[in-house]
């Protein structure tokens, strides 16, 4: 299967700067932390947070984002997202096509760049990130990816963001049982493991497990 991975903002890219028809605003996490923050700790906000969300404010195309696989579109929204919020990657991926097709999935590709955009958006504002190494693997109840941000972080306020920001990301969408995720932050790095569970497999998970 040959795919192509336009240039951000072209006709058939992941994301753009502007809401279009189909549109699904990316960065939630961060930017309702951010509403929050203002009202019950404004002392935690300062203006920086604003002019970062402003500057990486994006929508996701969400029918382009449900054409692809779960590989395809996070390699995509890679392309096209880490290099405009300053991140140097890399990916390496072990699952084969055999493997995405039995695991293709109109809703998990979405949820797969949210839960990205979001955990970069995090690391990126609250640590000095140097390098981020994302893994794709197969696994036993779907497809598995692994996301390694290296740096420490800014300063201990963007600490306390940083640690609510995780809290609120793994709380986000709780209902739907469509990834399981994980995050584990230290001193020098944030890791985190997200599971796009085959259809199957989910079916058989309470929304919570």
């Amino acid at each position: 299967m040959i795919v192509d991975f336009p240039k951000p903002g072209g006709f058939a890219s992941l994301t753009t700067t502007t809401p279009k028809l189909d549109s699904v605003p990316l960065g939630k996490v961060l930017r309702g932390l951010s509403d929050r923050l203002s009202i019950e700790d404004p002392a935690l906000v300062d203006d920086s947070l604003e002019l970062f969300l402003d500057e990486n404010t994006r929508f996701a195309n969400a029918s382009r984002v449900a054409s692809l696989s779960c590989p395809h579109a996070l390699k995509a929204w890679a392309a096209e997202r880490l290099p405009s919020i300053g991140i140097s990657y890399g990916i390496s991926n072990r699952i084969n096509q055999k493997e995405i097709e039995a695991n293709l999935d109109e809703q998990a590709p979405l949820c797969l760049v949210e839960f990205a955009e979001d955990l970069s958006l995090i690391a990126c504002y609250c640590r000095e990130i140097t390098e981020l190494k994302i893994e794709g693997n197969p696994h036993s109840h779907g497809l598995e990816f692994r996301f390694a941000f290296y740096g420490s972080t800014k300063s201990e306020p963007r600490e306390i963001i940083e640690a609510a920001s995780i809290h609120a990301l793994l709380n986000e969408g709780v209902r739907n049982n469509c990834l399981r995720k994980r995050v584990f932050a230290s001193e020098g790095k944030i890791e985190a493991e997200c599971i796009a569970l085959r259809k199957k497999v989910r079916l058989g998970f309470s929304p919570v497990f």
